[in-house]
């Protein structure tokens, strides 16, 4: 996923929050985040056939075991919930999964709602490599990294130009429905 999102496929995060997040669904903890690349439940089996080759490239390019690579960051431009999956499904254009895994993000605890998040991702000025602390492990939405990294002097993947037309094809998508994150 996120080299989807490196490479402005993927626009928007479609989340009901991990195991850690159950009694209350997801939450926008941060307007400002870096993408953590993660295979907790990264199946090839969720992802529509033109974008399966980015899990092979992530795993290709994982890094040690102890080690985290992060490249790329996000800014949380909007959000809506939604319970229908045929609003979800207008969304294809804009990620990179398939009915399976939208079909079963619905069903898992079927009283939340999916959560779209519109985001704008940024090219951090260079890679960088923390350690893993035990304390990230899990189905987890949001984790603290014990070492921030801000996104200063990182690059936007889109151009302003590029990501307005996409974000104002989003809002017709969604017919509208999302709310700017403050």
């Amino acid at each position: 996923m996120v080299h989807a999102f490196a490479r402005g496929e993927q626009l928007v995060l479609i989340r009901k929050g991990g195991l850690a997040d159950a009694t209350r669904g997801f939450e926008i903890v941060s307007k400002q985040f870096v993408f953590y690349p993660t295979f907790e439940h990264q199946t090839v089996n969720f992802i529509r056939q033109p974008y399966r080759q980015y899990l092979d490239h992530a795993l290709a390019q994982r890094p040690a075991e102890d080690q985290l690579r992060l490249e790329l960051g996000g800014l949380v431009v909007s959000s809506t919930s939604v319970h229908d999956s045929a609003l979800i499904s207008r969304l294809e254009p804009v990620h990179i999964y398939n009915d399976a895994f939208l079909e079963q993000r619905l069903r898992w605890q079927p009283d939340q709602p999916l959560v779209v998040v519109v985001v704008r991702a940024f090219r951090l000025p260079s890679p960088k490599f923390l350690p893993v602390a035990s304390r990230y492990a899990g189905c987890k939405s949001w984790v603290e990294l014990e070492q921030p990294i801000p996104l200063h002097g990182a690059t936007p993947v889109l151009d302003d130009k590029a990501f307005d037309e996409r974000l104002k094809h989003i809002h017709v998508l969604l017919g509208n429905a999302t709310s700017p994150v403050r």
